[in-house]
């Protein structure tokens, strides 16, 4: 997929409602890609923070990766993915809730990132299922979420942002 494919691609037309402005910031936490492979701490605004963050397992670029991919959905719904998960009200946020969502998504997480987290047991079973399955969401899925797309132009970019927060 290079230049001739996004060539041929063409006017995709106005999308079906205005959702806003981008905006890229908060860069106080950046570090060097030529560093050590995996990084400790918190990071990233919780609406974007990826599991590997929320369980502590040490993270790299694929942490960026995984909030690229949810802004991409949020820039074309116009609001955020993680619903339950609102940066607007930060006091209100619960890893526990943001795990749920992201397996309701995903499925359970890999055993390797389960394994590696330091903060798996307060979330997930030894056998990989959430302590609490009860927050996972019914209909909870990249098909029931997107609204402003349909057809093959909404598969495809459901396949594209799936790739980014596997």
């Amino acid at each position: 997929m290079g230049a001739s494919y996004i060539a041929l691609a063409g006017n995709l037309g106005p999308l079906k409602r205005i959702t806003g402005l981008i905006e890229i910031l908060d860069f106080d936490l950046a570090v060097r890609g030529d560093g050590p492979v995996n990084h400790d701490g918190c990071i990233q605004a919780e609406v974007y923070r990826a599991p590997e963050v929320v369980l502590d397992k040490g993270y790299s670029y694929s942490a960026d990766i995984w909030s690229l991919g949810v802004m991409l959905w949020d820039f074309l719904e116009g609001r955020t993915l993680f619903q339950d998960v609102d940066p607007l009200h930060v006091e209100e946020y619960y890893d526990e809730q943001h795990l749920a969502l992201i397996t309701a998504l995903l499925g359970p997480p890999p055993k390797d990132l389960l394994d590696k987290g330091k903060r798996t047991s307060m979330f997930y079973k030894s056998d990989g299922t959430l302590q609490n399955p009860s927050l996972i969401p019914e209909d909870f899925t990249f098909q029931n979420t997107i609204c402003n797309m349909s057809g093959e132009w909404k598969r495809r970019f459901i396949n594209f942002v799936q790739r980014m927060i596997k």
